[in-house]
């Protein structure tokens, strides 16, 4: 039975390859290449729930150990699957009209292609072969609009993405110069004695230099600060609808294997000052992006800075982590905790932020432009208000469960941490308070498309059915992979 599976699903992702090599031979028959990239989505779709299926059972291994699916890389994966569902939902004949439009519905299987091996990859060589196809379909999917902002953010996103890429090089380097292989351990999430693969860091010179690294390429990557000054002009200044596949769907391959890498490092002596390092940056990153976005009068600026504070909650969760797996069996319960919060933090942020940043490239980037959202599109305004409130963490959406576990996990490590993010997010309320004022004031607003609606009423309900499961995921999680 699981290997019919593991074949079943191997083959969906062999299709959603497929599909993305296939989608630029229709031409501009757009319909067709729209088509293949809901195809390659939804097979991917299936593979995901095939490997959240399998790996709740116990990590599972690919290719000869090259990849390994545990219950964190497969909920990341299948994320991103809804996610680019969404985005294809809203955005898709849109695009037919940029001249590049083969190439838009090529990249959207490709890149869920490659985030299967890039959030599941225990080899340094798997994981710069993929995060090289991930982040060149990244920087050819910001340009597809041909408009003048969208160009520059491109050329900006290829620069910051270079120097992510170097570090991730650097970081492989040294980590098989240390350990003699390029092969890392897939711990947490794993049976006890499951990997063969070389186990943590050394205390020394070059391990801490593979640790920055790691933290550099991350840093630079999603935005986090003091990497961070790149993303207001390509989040805020590109086409909100290519903006939406870029920093929902793109960006949880990364933050997948960057998280992963940094918890295994820490797993030995470098523990502590990863977790510290970590902690300052997560720090750093909420409060920049918070500031600044409660400064802003722009909507797809403050979904920008929001992104940035975003990840600062998810840099939280794996600092806490990071401390976690260092610090013995007897925190392994916890470690579990904020290894999952991570996820769900990330999911949540995905499901929001792809068709917010698609609304705000549909209806205008001011707040102006969205005044009057419920009294012409009622819907709209109100699947918007409910991803917001996700993403400022009100229950019962799956934003809460997320900053909740990460709240929780990371008190267990360093209260002031907790304390620093529960402040954020209380500052957060005020700007995602005055763009949910603007879209329910009386007055008329915008009409928005019937997909772009349809993409954010689907989004709102994933952030609540998940957020109804989400703590028995982790409950069961917690059943299966705690030593007993």
């Amino acid at each position: 039975m699981a290997s019919a599976l593991v074949d079943l699903m191997q083959a969906m992702i062999y299709l959603t390859l497929a599909t993305g090599l296939a989608a630029p031979l229709a031409g501009r028959r757009w319909r067709a290449s729209l088509s293949l990239a809901f195809l390659g989505a939804l097979a991917f779709l299936g593979a995901s729930t095939i490997s959240v299926y399998l790996s709740f059972g116990g990590v599972v291994m690919l290719y000869g150990g090259l990849v390994a699916q545990d219950p964190f890389s497969s909920l990341i994966m299948l994320g991103a699957a809804v996610s680019s569902i969404l985005l294809l939902i809203a955005v898709g004949p849109d695009a037919a009209g940029w001249s590049s439009s083969p190439a838009a519905f090529s990249l959207v299987p490709l890149v869920l292609f490659g985030t299967f091996f890039l959030a599941g990859a225990t080899d340094a060589l798997v994981v710069i072969a993929t995060w090289l196809m991930v982040s060149v379909a990244s920087y050819v999917f910001i340009a597809l609009p041909d408009d003048a902002g969208s160009r520059a953010a491109s050329v900006r996103y290829v620069m910051v993405g270079m120097v992510a890429t170097l570090f991730v090089i650097a970081w492989a380097a040294l980590m098989s110069a240390l350990q003699g292989a390029s092969a890392f351990s897939i711990m947490p999430l794993e049976p006890t004695g499951a990997s063969s693969a070389p186990g943590p860091l050394g205390f020394n010179g070059l391990a801490l230099a593979a640790v920055v690294a790691a933290l550099a390429a991350l840093g630079f990557k999603l935005g986090l600060f003091p990497f961070h000054w790149w993303l207001p002009n390509v989040y805020g200044r590109a086409d909100g609808r290519v903006v939406s596949f870029v920093a929902g769907v793109a960006k949880l391959g990364f933050i997948a294997i960057i998280a992963r890498i940094v918890i295994v490092e820490a797993s030995g002596p470098l523990s502590l000052p990863i977790a510290i390092t970590a902690a300052l940056i997560a720090a750093f990153t909420m409060i920049y992006g918070n500031i600044a976005a409660l400064s802003s009068r722009n909507f797809q600026m403050i979904l920008s800075y929001s992104s940035m504070a975003q990840v600062g909650y998810i840099m939280t969760a794996i600092a806490a982590a990071a401390y976690f797996a260092g610090a013995g069996p007897s925190y392994h319960s916890l470690l579990i905790m904020s290894y999952y919060a991570v996820a769900i933090q990330a999911i949540a942020y995905s499901f929001a932020k792809v068709p917010l940043f698609a609304l705000a490239g549909e209806s205008g980037r001011g707040l102006s432009d969205l005044r009057g959202m419920i009294t012409s599109s009622p819907a709209a305004a109100v699947a918007s208000s409910v991803l917001l409130l996700s993403l400022l963490g009100l229950p019962p959406f799956l934003g809460f469960w997320g900053k909740l576990y990460m709240f929780m996990a990371a008190a267990g490590f360093a209260l002031w941490l907790a304390v620093l993010a529960l402040v954020n997010s209380g500052i957060s309320a005020f700007y995602y308070a005055i763009v949910i004022r603007n879209m329910l004031a009386k007055g008329e607003g915008p009409t928005v498309g019937r997909r772009y609606t349809a993409s954010l009423v689907l989004g709102a309900v994933a952030v609540i059915a998940v957020g109804v499961i989400a703590p028995l995921i982790l409950g069961y999680l917690t059943a299966v992979f705690l030593p007993r």
